[in-house]
């Protein structure tokens, strides 16, 4: 139910209580008046009027009443007067005669009582309808919008400190229930971003070490080789072949350091680098990655299989095929004669599998290959053991992620998943 069909019901509602309270409170303060009333009426006078009989009553010259009483010949019978102010002629009707009753006048305290509560009943309508309406928006308050209301006031004050540990569910289907629903939504997406941000910052303290770690050798190197050359040159005991071979090894690792700075600037390019997914074919795509399996790993054996990658594909094509190339190039150096790709589309996910039939990952590599500057021990020294990290990278920021491991029959798995 709405929030405003609610609250039409709860105003009908207490329209109908506030109903019943004024005619119940009138009809009790009708009780004590009528008691004054009978009262009177019983220290009333009558007097009958005989049958084909008349009256005449008329006010007197000092303002009081008077009465005649004729018989049916027209002769009088009675006469009596009542002074001003204590009492007054009524005429009543009872068992098919005709009377004149004769009422005293009410005591100051018992008029006084008599006005006092015809005023009450009078005000008791606007009292019962106004305490109705309160009454109706309390109990709308209390039951319809102070709970959510709290609540989001809750959730706003956590969310302005950063805490983000909680969820919000909407207690009814109405407006304010969505409204609970739009802000868990932003909770959610919040929470997300500084998930995302925090593992940004992880990853780039992770990779920042690792950098720092790799540095430590060739620096090493050029120290000692440095002071090799400090030490020979002015005292004359290093050829010119052999400072030149020093100089050769210097030359080197300056060469290598170069290749980690340029490493690490593709790495925080990759970070910053926008996901702008594209409506492709898949059949064309198939084509292209089994292309460039052919060219990457040349001399192996490579096939494509497709596992219903049909119509289109909304993906990056650019940051997929880069991810797909890597993981080529990994399984062509470690595969002894063959590779496999397989590709599989999903609602909302697109997944490419590249198997070797290598020795496969260690443990130690099962744990660590994603992460940057990692080589295993069964790795040239010629890369920077960058390649599964830069997949892991583009994968996540594509809305997937990148799994590794060893197939039963032997040989290395590597499955990279990406949202679509």
């Amino acid at each position: 139910m709405s929030l405003r069909t609610a609250f039409i019901w709860y105003v009908l509602i207490a329209a109908v209580l506030a109903t019943a309270a004024c005619m119940a409170s009138i009809k009790l303060l009708d009780e004590p008046r009528i008691a004054i009333y009978r009262k009177y009426l019983e220290l009333s006078e009558r007097v009958e009027i005989p049958e084909g009989g008349s009256y005449r009553n008329y006010v007197t010259t000092d303002g009081g009443e008077a009465y005649i009483v004729f018989d049916a010949d027209g002769d009088a019978v009675e006469s009596g007067e009542l002074p001003y102010g204590e009492g007054r002629i009524e005429v009543g009707f009872g068992d098919g005669s005709v009377f004149l009753l004769l009422r005293p006048e009410y005591s100051e305290r018992d008029l006084f009582l008599s006005r006092l509560i015809g005023i009450l009943q009078i005000a008791s309508m606007p009292i019962c309808y106004l305490g109705g309406l309160i009454l109706c928006a309390l109990c709308f308050w209390r039951r319809r919008l102070r709970g959510p209301i709290v609540e989001l006031e809750r959730a706003s004050a956590r969310i302005a400190q950063s805490d983000l540990d909680f969820r919000l569910s909407p207690r009814r289907d109405d407006e304010l229930g969505r409204l609970t629903e739009s802000f868990e939504t932003m909770r959610a997406s919040l929470e997300q971003s500084w998930r995302e941000l925090w593992a940004q910052m992880e990853e780039r303290r992770r990779l920042n070490a690792a950098f720092a770690h790799d540095l430590r050798t060739p620096l090493t190197v050029l120290k000692g080789h440095a002071d090799i050359l400090c030490e020979s040159i002015p005292a004359g005991t290093a050829t010119r072949e052999e400072a030149a071979g020093e100089l050769a090894v210097m030359r080197s690792h300056i060469a290598r350091l170069e290749n980690y700075v340029d490493a690490m600037g593709r790495l925080q390019r990759l970070e910053d680098a926008e996901i702008h997914r594209e409506s492709v074919d898949a059949r064309a795509f198939a084509g292209d990655v089994a292309d460039s399996a052919r060219i990457i790993c040349a001399g192996l054996q490579t096939s494509l299989e497709a596992d219903g990658p049909g119509g289109t594909l909304y993906i990056d094509a650019e940051a997929v095929m880069q991810v797909l190339e890597n993981i080529l190039s990994n399984a062509a150096r470690y595969a002894k004669s063959r590779v496999t790709v397989t590709l599989a589309a999903t609602p909302g996910n697109f997944t490419a599998t590249v198997r070797d039939d290598g020795p496969g990952f260690s443990a130690e590599a099962l744990a660590k290959a994603a992460n940057p500057f990692y080589k295993g021990a069964e790795s040239g020294g010629n890369h920077l053991g960058l390649g599964l990290n830069i997949c892991d990278t583009l994968t996540r920021r594509h809305g997937g992620s990148l799994a590794v491991s060893n197939h039963p029959r032997g040989g290395a798995v590597v499955t990279a998943r990406f949202g679509m």
